[in-house]
């Protein structure tokens, strides 16, 4: 008699493989996909790291290059502030030297601009600042960056260290552009333009935000320096000084 297995057997077998896999490749892909955000986070880094040194070489330091302090709302004029300001700013100075650069038009949507109608804050909650366009632009890889003009005079705080004591504007970069979940900590990341250079949001020297707040404004530190999206897993573990990983 020749043995082999049953129709049962084998059925057996192949709901075990799938509700193992079903189980498993989620957390595959999740991983792959936190990977690839990683990459692409530290190369616009080296980007506009990049572009900050041109910049500064042409130009000075950002407190010489004409920028207006930000909208405070009283005037009404967030057109002029985030757009015609900025917008002039950037293509004939921040990003002078950056190429395959596509600066976007005021008179452009948003879907136009590889920008998400929306974006969130890791808690939900709405990205007020980024209602309106404000400065866009798009570059390699799919990235699309927004400027925020904040301190013309470089003078705003955001912490303890010479660069966050002289911030001059803020830079928010979405990595997949359009695409979702457009939430601060997934797939927007936070910079800041300060008078020494570009600095993540989220570093240790930082005092506004930190990786266990709640907007996901500190996860872009994190993410560049320790190379990982842990904090959506077990935030509360995470520390600078201890833990920088869930394993």
């Amino acid at each position: 008699m020749k043995k082999g297995f049953a129709l049962a057997e084998v059925l057996i077998t192949l709901g075990i493989i799938g509700i193992v896999a079903a189980m498993t490749l989620p957390a595959l892909v999740q991983k792959n996909q936190e990977k690839v955000t990683v990459t692409k986070l530290k190369k616009v880094y080296s980007i506009l790291s990049q572009a900050y040194q041109f910049a500064v070489n042409d130009y000075g330091t950002p407190d010489l290059w004409g920028f207006g302090n930000r909208d405070t709302g009283s005037e009404n004029d967030n057109e002029t502030d985030y757009i015609a300001v900025n917008a002039s700013i950037l293509k004939q100075k921040f990003f002078a030297h950056v190429k395959n650069l596509k600066i976007c038009d005021a008179s452009l949507k948003k879907s136009e601009c590889g920008l998400a109608e929306h974006y969130y804050y890791a808690n939900g909650t709405l990205v007020s600042e980024l209602e309106s366009k404000a400065s866009s632009l798009s570059i390699i890889d799919g990235n699309s960056i927004i400027i925020l003009v904040n301190s013309g005079s470089c003078t705003d705080v955001r912490g303890t260290s010479k660069p966050l004591s002289n911030v001059c504007a803020w830079i928010f970069v979405d990595v997949n552009g359009a695409n979702a979940p457009n939430k601060m900590g997934y797939d927007l990341f936070g910079f800041y333009l300060t008078k020494y250079g570009i600095i993540p949001s989220g570093t240790k020297e930082e005092t506004t935000y930190s990786i266990k707040d709640s907007t996901g404004h500190g996860a872009t530190a994190w993410v560049i320096f320790n190379e990982n999206l842990d904090y959506l897993r077990c935030k509360d573990e995470l520390d600078w000084n201890g833990k920088t990983s869930c394993k």
